[in-house]
């Protein structure tokens, strides 16, 4: 957090041309996969992206993401 003013901390946060910005699988693909390999049919990339997905559509509950 800066200690500074709001202006001052404003003007030296880089822009969104500045910063990196990354899509979501790059993102969820340096996560590490927590499943045991038995358990492991689908890549974890994709379920996740199928559980995002399904959150953004609107499943409030497990059973609905699922």
């Amino acid at each position: 957090m800066c200690r500074h003013s709001a202006t001052d901390c404003l003007i030296k946060s880089p822009t969104r041309q500045q910063r990196e910005i990354e899509s979501l699988p790059q993102r969820l693909s340096q996560l590490a996969d927590p499943r045991s390999w038995r358990g492991n049919r689908h890549p974890f990339v994709a379920v996740l992206l199928a559980a995002c997905s399904a959150v953004g559509a609107g499943a409030t509950s497990f059973a609905a993401i699922g």
